[in-house]
């Protein structure tokens, strides 16, 4: 019953949104991450490719905390809140829309609107959409009513555009396979932005760092996260020599539940304001079913997969393609997890994560955000 409350007063909302069909479009580019929650991921950097090529081009940003991104304004963006009255006349008076999730359901494009969907995963690896065995068929028939409002679709591989573009959201419109703009700093890294990632958490240079980012559950919980990061420690210094710091970084789903730290050696950055720079200063990652395995292997950096929930997982989501077959060492305990550390083969990894690459049809171009960019500028030419 919610739920048809939910929809039925989404449609009016709709409805009323067609009177802003009466304003002229305009040549301005509105940008939002996660749903407002961050400044941050593709939309990030196609935002700055613009900044820095063609100033001139009136960019608009949404947050949920818009008092948190005032700096912004500096660079000449507008910045509005989130679901408010002003968003959505700028969203619907731009002729352009840049977004990397499922965005608000009441919007309604004009057809002379340009609406850029980035997704915020790469890779091909925990099921999404249809595909998914928790999903209902409403749920699905709404996510697919959603996606082809989009215009242009980028994808990270062959494997994404098959399984989640075409068959798991059946978009049928125009993909774009240049790979994620936010995976460029992974494929051109500046040393700068990994120093300044260690400098804001506190990471002096001669320090190794591992980063732990899981995805959350359905359950939303901390059960499965028992990692037993002295011991983790240990086993990475004995593997790869050095000292070594742990970063925790939870599913921003997660982010009021995040881990206490009790050591120096042990960093939150759940807050930190973007991933890419964090897997930018890590040398080891450490996750479950994160789609940052796949930013993270285009790095060549080792990457090792801790998940308890293997079975459950699968029963509740699934995956595309068999958790062995991907070329990251896996453990379902603390015991396996020192096992694998130990028994770590670089030559073998980088050829296994090279042959996964080649698998799932990787698209990472490096490019990303510029094509994105002049794909923009043009359309906004004509």
């Amino acid at each position: 019953m919610k739920q048809k409350i939910k929809y039925a007063v989404e449609h009016g909302i709709q409805n009323a949104l067609q009177l802003f069909r009466l304003l002229p479009l305009k040549n301005q580019v509105n940008f939002i991450a996660f749903s407002g929650r961050q400044y941050s991921d593709s939309p990030r950097r196609i935002s700055e490719e613009l900044l820095k090529t063609h100033p001139e081009i009136q960019q608009i940003w949404a947050f949920n905390e818009p008092e948190k991104f005032r700096f912004l304004e500096e660079k000449g963006i507008k910045v509005v809140k989130y679901k408010s009255l002003e968003y959505l006349y700028y969203v619907m008076t731009s002729r352009v829309y840049v977004d990397n999730a499922e965005f608000w359901s009441i919007l309604k494009f004009r057809p002379e609107q340009m609406v850029l969907e980035t997704w915020h995963g790469g890779g091909a690896y925990k099921r999404v959409g249809g595909h998914r065995i928790d999903v209902n068929e409403r749920e699905q028939q709404h996510a697919v009513e959603k996606m082809n409002k989009i215009t242009l679709f980028l994808s990270s591989s062959r494997a994404f555009t098959n399984y989640v573009i075409r068959d798991a959201y059946q978009y049928r419109g125009e993909v774009l396979e240049c790979g994620l703009p936010r995976n460029d700093d992974l494929l051109n890294p500046d040393p700068a932005t990994a120093e300044k990632a260690r400098k804001t958490l506190g990471i002096s240079a001669d320090k190794k760092v591992l980063l732990y980012a899981p995805t959350f559950r359905n359950s939303h919980t901390l059960d499965l996260y028992d990692v037993d990061f002295a011991r983790l420690k240990a086993s990475l210094e004995a593997r790869f020599g050095g000292e070594w710091v742990i970063v925790l970084r939870m599913h921003y789903y997660l982010a009021d539940k995040a881990m206490a730290v009790g050591a120096p050696w042990l960093i939150n950055a759940t807050d930190y304001p973007d991933m890419q720079e964090l897997l930018l200063a890590s040398d080891v990652l450490l996750t479950d079913y994160s789609s940052c395995m796949w930013d993270f292997s285009l790095m060549m950096k080792p990457c090792f997969l801790y998940a308890r929930d293997i079975a459950a997982y699968q029963g509740e989501r699934d995956f595309y393609t068999p958790i062995e077959s991907w070329p990251f060492p896996l453990a379902a305990d603390n015991v396996g997890l020192e096992k694998v550390i130990a028994e770590f083969d670089e030559a073998k990894y980088r050829a296994d994560a090279a042959r996964h690459h080649a698998e799932l049809g990787s698209t990472e171009s490096g490019t990303a955000a510029k094509q994105c960019a002049e794909r923009i500028v043009d359309y906004l030419s004509k």
